[in-house]
């Protein structure tokens, strides 16, 4: 069948041209987003410094309890004052770092937090965690359903 005001055939061709970017088209495309990734992550100052921090504690913490300097189970409240303690330093370096465009505030609630509870557990109340937990929960559903 053919169309009568052109003359062309009506029916589909086998390989109907696509509209969307061809292969090699999204590969470059990827490649371009990758290096300004690359470029971003190497333009920030201090990129790596949470992780370091976190490895750098986590080995302070296996040495100190090979060394039996951290007695019993208390690693993992010094773990959650160390993290606090990151969390904060992290955060003063953001503040002091122009290039970093989102709230650092988030960093140092959550330091004060960590730093806060990690104490709390290693001074106070070593053994009524889990009555906290409960607690926690507690609050948690009673401020949902208000």
């Amino acid at each position: 069948m053919t169309d009568s005001n052109t003359g062309n055939n009506a029916q589909s061709s086998p390989n109907p041209p696509s509209g969307g970017p061809t292969y090699q088209d999204w590969r470059e495309q990827r490649w371009e987003w990758r290096q300004k990734m690359r470029e971003a992550r190497h333009s920030r100052p201090f990129h790596g410094l949470f992780p370091g921090l976190v490895l750098i504690l986590l080995g302070g913490l296996f040495l100190a309890g090979q060394q039996n300097w951290i007695t019993g189970n208390a690693w993992w409240q010094w773990l959650l004052i160390g993290l606090g303690a990151i969390s904060i330093i992290s955060g003063l370096v953001q503040y002091h770092a122009p290039e970093y465009h989102h709230s650092r505030r988030h960093k140092f609630v959550w330091g004060v937090v960590l730093i806060a509870l990690g104490t709390f557990f290693l001074l106070v109340f070593s053994h009524w965690w889990p009555a906290v937990l409960i607690g926690a929960g507690i609050v948690i559903i009673l401020g949902g359903l208000w």
